[in-house]
Parts: C-alpha cells; structure tokens; sequence
C-alpha cells in the first residue's frame, strides 16, 4: 500500500529531545516497512509553531 510521510519540527529544543526532521524521517521508514507501506512521497516542515498555516502540510492534503 502506498504511503506519504510527514515530519515537522517547530523548534531548537525538539530537535535536542529527539524529534529532529531525520529521526522522524527514520521512524516513519521504519513503521511503514513493518506495516507493509511504500512511502511514495515524504513532506516536511520546518517552521515555528506561531506561524500561521503550514505550507507544506497544506500542499500535502492537496495531493490527489
């Protein structure tokens, strides 16, 4: 089954937790081959939780 993934990070000190955009990005790598998932596209944010919207998510819910 096809998959799209999604990562976001909107500060420093999640990146210093271990929710950097790369552990995310391996995460995702790994519950969708234990799941049987072919991850077709990835999407990624990087931005401040204040800002208004978040591009990429919006263009992802876009994708047919």
């Amino acid at each position: 089954m096809k998959a799209v993934a999604y990562a976001r990070v909107s500060s420093k000190e999640q990146e210093k937790e271990g929710y950097s955009v790369p552990a995310q990005r391996r995460l995702l790598k790994d519950y969708a081959d234990k799941n049987a998932l072919r991850i077709v596209r990835e999407f990624i944010d990087v931005e401040t939780a204040n800002q208004a919207g978040k591009a990429t998510f919006g263009e992802m819910l876009k994708r047919p």
